[in-house]
């Protein structure tokens, strides 16, 4: 059966593909530009930079070797008023030792120690660092984590303005050992992009729970994690996420805000970082994961539907090369996000990742239902 409209016919078949690949392309295309806003947002307006004083907070279990190289790097950033707390969480690989010798040396150093285990070790070790704290922002970190210079805190800083009470930083693994460490980036930096997007629209969602910061005085007035407690990890990503908007939040887009992670990236990471993600997304508000699915919905429609059309369509090649200047546009776009973010050599891979994502987080939707919730102190 053929259905003619302005004296073009079209099968039943190629009709449906083809209104399926204009809608998919023009939600495509939207996502595409607000990356491109994303991108180009929170340049400096010419105006005198306020540094905050900031505290950074570093929760840590049995990481010694990993603290031995942080911590120096950080209490040496040419900054005017900041601290760096250090919760040791139950460590027996003589962390307290290290801590007790780097104080001597360093005065804006404090420690604090927990010696028994609980059911929230991480809502309890953050708990301690921000009590512990006596600074106006919290700036969390990881033992695992590398910093560029001495001037990173003076760059992460100054975009902590007296209007905003949030900030999401990018977190770089390049610098990750393991043969899963290519995944965890193509993940995050997918995660990373779509947050930043979301960010006009207020649904702005943090990746990971370090390199993050807030306003100590927002913790305390609303009771620190006492609404987030049910979840079995993500207190900082839930707190966040419940306070941010679009005015009071700003997500860094550039090469001298994020960090580097240096851990080992294995199976078993990756499968908790994922599943971490898909009990994340449950938290979300109705606007986030609306966002977050219509985007993926989009790319997956985008895909067969455009399948349809080679097989079924006469104007399969020009439908064929609407389809390559979308991709041709976004890869231009993602290129250049990841040279803002410090990010390179992984650009062809990651628009593959992009295309099996649906059967990815299927794989692991799965392995969350039959193996179930794990707390686990990270």
């Amino acid at each position: 059966m053929a259905i003619d409209l302005g004296g073009l016919h079209f099968s039943i078949e190629e009709l449906i593909g083809l209104l399926i690949f204009v809608l998919a392309f023009m939600v495509q295309l939207v996502y595409l530009i607000l990356l491109i806003k994303f991108i180009f947002s929170g340049k400096q307006k010419n105006k005198e930079p306020i540094f905050p004083s900031v505290s950074i907070v570093v929760t840590s279990r049995n990481y010694k070797d990993y603290l031995k190289e942080l911590l120096p790097a950080l209490l040496s950033q040419d900054y005017p008023d900041f601290e760096v707390v250090v919760i040791d969480d139950c460590s027996t690989d003589g962390t307290d030792w290290l801590l007790a010798e780097m104080k001597i040396s360093y005065g804006n150093l404090k420690t604090s120690r927990i010696i028994q285990e609980t059911d929230f070790p991480n809502a309890l070790a953050i708990t301690i660092g921000v009590r512990a704290s006596s600074k106006e922002w919290l700036v969390f970190l990881s033992p695992l984590c590398q910093v560029s210079n001495n001037q990173w805190l003076r760059n992460y800083a100054q975009r902590l303005e007296p209007d905003k009470e949030v900030s999401i930083g990018y977190i770089n693994f390049k610098e990750a050992t393991g043969s899963y460490k290519s995944w965890i980036r193509f993940e995050n930096f997918s995660s990373y992009l779509l947050s930043g997007a979301g960010k006009a629209f207020g649904v702005a969602m943090p990746v990971f729970e370090f390199n993050l910061a807030y306003r100590r005085e927002k913790f305390l007035e609303l009771r620190g994690f006492a609404a987030v407690l049910d979840s079995p990890f993500s207190e900082n990503e839930l707190f966040i996420n419940k306070i941010a908007n679009r005015k009071n939040s700003v997500v860094f887009n550039d090469k001298t805000t994020p960090i580097t992670y240096i851990g080992e990236v294995d199976w078993i990471d990756l499968v908790e970082f994922k599943k971490k993600q898909l009990m994340l997304r449950r938290k979300f508000s109705a606007g986030q994961r609306f966002f977050r699915s219509l985007n993926l919905i989009s790319r997956v429609l985008l895909t067969a539907s455009l399948i349809l059309l080679l097989i079924v369509s006469p104007w399969r090649f020009w439908i064929l090369g609407v389809w390559a200047f979308l991709m041709i546009f976004e890869m231009t776009w993602t290129a250049v996000a990841t040279n803002k973010l410090g990010e390179k050599n992984f650009l062809p891979m990651l628009l593959i990742y992009k295309t099996f994502l649906p059967l990815i987080n299927g794989y692991f939707i799965v392995n969350q239902i039959f193996n179930g919730k794990k707390r686990k102190w990270k």
